[in-house]
């Protein structure tokens, strides 16, 4: 829990945005091809469809905000 609070103090200094969506890889060594390439699944692929989803509408807010502050 203290590692928690400190780690907490760091981002919002960076003022970095929690994005909840995310993508996640179980068994990651059976989703990579022979070449060396991640083959997603469909929920892999709509779990990043989401993630970039989301990180669109924080653009522009945020970019607003970067900018106004500097």
């Amino acid at each position: 829990m203290a590692g928690t609070q400190r780690l907490r103090q760091v981002v919002s200094t960076l003022k970095m945005v929690p994005v909840l969506e995310g993508v996640i890889i179980p068994f990651v060594p059976q989703h990579v091809g022979e070449d060396g390439t991640l083959r997603p699944s469909d929920v892999m692929a709509a779990g990043a469809d989401a993630m970039l989803a989301e990180l669109a509408k924080l653009t522009r807010p945020l970019r607003a905000m970067r900018m106004a502050g500097a």
